[in-house]
């Protein structure tokens, strides 16, 4: 592990992904331990804690602070979880006013969380769903329509698309009366550029259809391999869908997925890929195989 402290945060990061999903480390008290063994002794002699509350903790101490929620990443390539605590208040005065000035009296109409998202944003440089959820501890959904409705606003642009999009503050918002004309065009391009993002991606009935599909094995961590398998299948039945995604509908490793039944499927003709040419793409994703019917 390395460990850097700066003036405004310290930053922890470690070699490896996570091994339970995101949703399970926000809610704490579930721990997926790496090496048993070594836990076991630590516990003897009194130098271990209960698995899964040092999450809590963290984020319970900072929020004493009244500091902003710690920031929690995954890297890829190579993989690394990274966590950053920042040491600055959670709605800091300086970003504020660079906020109201920016969006003139019709800052004074957002809503609280609303508020949040956009200092986010102006702090850090972008925000999303994961972070606002780290934030908040609101539901993933709730989420990103609070998040579309600030692109719908013309106040945050979307930058990516699916479940890993993020978003920036606007930089062609104006609140000065004469040049609103040029702002509903602004507004208008958003709503078509997120109008062809949505067709490329799950909508949120989709998703919670999934989420449906993949509840027995989330909350089941000792299953057959074979019902893995069956549930993987049903989820890529109509949709491509990457490990990341299936490692959050499973609650389960991505890297682990990927090893111990994708691979395999891949091979065996379950699943197909959707970059078959370049087989560890990054955002690489899965189907049905519509052809295995023929082959049985």
């Amino acid at each position: 592990m390395v460990i850097e402290k700066y003036n405004d945060r310290f930053e922890f990061s470690n070699p490896g992904s996570l091994l339970i999903s995101f949703d399970q480390l926000l809610q704490g008290n579930v721990s997926e331990c790496r090496n048993k063994s070594l836990q076991t002794m630590f516990t003897m002699i009194g130098a271990a804690e209960k698995a899964g509350s040092g999450v809590d903790k963290i984020r319970r101490g900072w929020s004493s602070q009244h500091w902003r929620s710690p920031i929690i990443r995954e890297q890829v390539q190579p993989d690394r979880v990274i966590w950053t605590l920042p040491m600055i208040s959670l709605i800091p005065e300086e970003s504020l006013t660079r906020l109201k000035k920016r969006f003139g009296a019709k800052f004074q109409k957002f809503l609280k969380l609303e508020i949040q998202a956009l200092v986010t944003a102006d702090l850090e440089g972008w925000v999303d769903n994961a972070r606002m959820r780290q934030i908040t501890s609101e539901h993933a959904t709730d989420m990103t329509r609070l998040l579309q409705n600030l692109v719908g606003k013309g106040v945050l642009v979307q930058d990516g698309q699916g479940r890993w999009t993020r978003y920036r503050l606007s930089s062609g918002y104006i609140s000065v009366h004469k040049e609103v004309d040029s702002v509903h065009k602004e507004v208008d391009s958003v709503h078509k550029e997120v109008d062809s993002v949505h067709k490329i991606q799950l909508t949120e009935n989709e998703w919670d259809e999934l989420v449906k599909i993949a509840e027995p094995v989330r909350q089941n961590r000792r299953l057959a391999p074979q019902e893995i398998e069956s549930t993987l299948l049903k989820l890529c039945q109509r949709h491509w869908l990457t490990r990341r995604q299936l490692a959050e509908l499973l609650g389960r490793n991505a890297d682990g997925l990927r090893s111990r039944f994708l691979t395999l499927m891949v091979e065996h003709g379950l699943l197909r890929l959707r970059y078959p040419e370049k087989p560890n793409r990054v955002d690489q994703a899965y189907t049905h195989n519509p052809n295995i019917e023929n082959k049985n």
